[in-house]
């Protein structure tokens, strides 16, 4: 019979430390939330979860008759991560039965991570377990379209609709067990810039879906386009796509005609061939007609494509490459709305607010699934 998952509640004040020592927790597989003091959801922890009040240290907050009231009988499973604590203030707390206090400077995750494992061990090994399947998945995610971007520069033959379906199925499977900002987090590791920018349009589109309230049959239209939107970057010589800085205009031209290749690509297969091969050749264009290939302008641009260029300009931004480093989700939504209105649709750069919030970790009590 499988042990019952332990989460890691971490309380204190919002923002700072909490939020380093959240997404440190998160990123190795924690099960965590965070919630500020006084939080009344400590009373509702499971009785196997591990409570930790973070932050710096406050004599008028932090008493033990008020932490011991908060905690009640998670007491023995509670760790006291605070900061700028006296050593008259250990002993206390420890006089009114906390085990667990970090005693020294370090505040980082990695001491935060060994009271975890004095508190119980078998919080350490599940998120061991969780991080080690969570790369497994991402690998074989960025692998199939490593693949796929091969055979293309072999053979451009439109590729099957089978080889969307089971990335979704798959990315699907792996963004419902990690924060977008884990998620994230793994496919900015890919090695591959063309591997990298696929899936995270691919898994912003995912997001962008569920926010929009699409159906089962329109998240996969969505996907399917998202997906091959950038196929015909195969045909595009490496050296241009990883190039360690600024493309000169002769070099850009070349890179511009991705989106025809794509289309050229896509047409040869009947199920490719209609609105699919379109979004790929489209989605650059802008509604004011400052786009390419050919400049259309809104009253031509479908709201798939307008979905999918909004989702491939956040990638676009948030990518960490070799020559650049990733935006802040903050800083790329905001590029994203200084669009709105002139060259992106501004009801949906509004809706993609959530997204952007989603990847940044600012939604409420951020929580992974087991």
């Amino acid at each position: 019979m499988a042990l019952p998952r332990i989460g890691v509640h971490l309380l204190g004040e919002l923002g700072g430390e909490a939020d380093t020592c959240l997404q440190g927790l998160l990123s190795q597989g924690f099960t965590a939330d965070r919630a500020a003091l006084p939080a009344e959801e400590a009373a509702t922890a499971e009785k196997q979860d591990i409570l930790a009040v973070t932050g710096r240290y406050r004599p008028e907050l932090h008493t033990p008759t008020h932490l011991s009231r908060l905690v009640g009988a998670q007491r023995d499973r509670t760790i006291l991560f605070l900061s700028h604590m006296d050593p008259e203030s250990f002993a206390l707390f420890e006089q009114a039965g906390f085990s667990f206090i970090n005693v020294t400077t370090d505040q980082t995750v990695k001491s935060l991570v060994g009271l975890i494992a004095q508190v119980d061990p078998n919080a350490v090994y599940q998120a061991s377990k969780t991080a080690a399947m969570r790369a497994s998945m991402s690998t074989e995610i960025a692998n199939t379209v490593v693949d796929l971007f091969s055979r293309l520069r072999a053979d451009p033959v439109a590729p099957k609709l089978a080889e969307s379906h089971q990335q979704r199925r798959a990315m699907s499977a792996l963004i419902g067990q990690s924060p977008m900002s884990v998620w994230i987090e793994l496919i900015q590791n890919y090695h591959d810039g063309t591997a990298q920018h696929c899936s995270l349009v691919s898994g912003y589109t995912l997001a962008f879906a569920r926010v929009l309230g699409a159906g089962n049959q329109q998240t996969g239209r969505l996907f399917d386009a998202a997906f091959f939107h950038d196929v015909g970057k195969a045909m595009i010589p490496l050296e241009i796509l990883d190039k360690p800085g600024r493309l000169d205009p002769a070099e850009w031209e070349i890179m511009q005609r991705h989106v025809l290749h794509s289309h050229d690509i896509l047409i040869r297969d009947e199920h490719t061939c209609g609105e699919i091969a379109r979004v790929a050749r489209d989605h650059h264009e802008y509604l004011d007609g400052s786009g390419y290939p050919n400049g259309i302008t809104a009253p031509q641009i479908d709201d798939i494509t307008r979905i999918i260029t909004i989702c491939d300009i956040f990638a676009a931004l948030t990518e960490k490459r070799a020559y650049k480093p990733a935006k802040p989700f903050d800083e790329a939504y905001s590029i994203l709305k200084s669009m709105a209105g002139t060259k992106l649709d501004p009801d949906l750069v509004r809706l993609f607010e959530k997204v952007a919030a989603e990847c940044d970790g600012r939604l409420g009590r951020a929580a992974t699934a087991a």
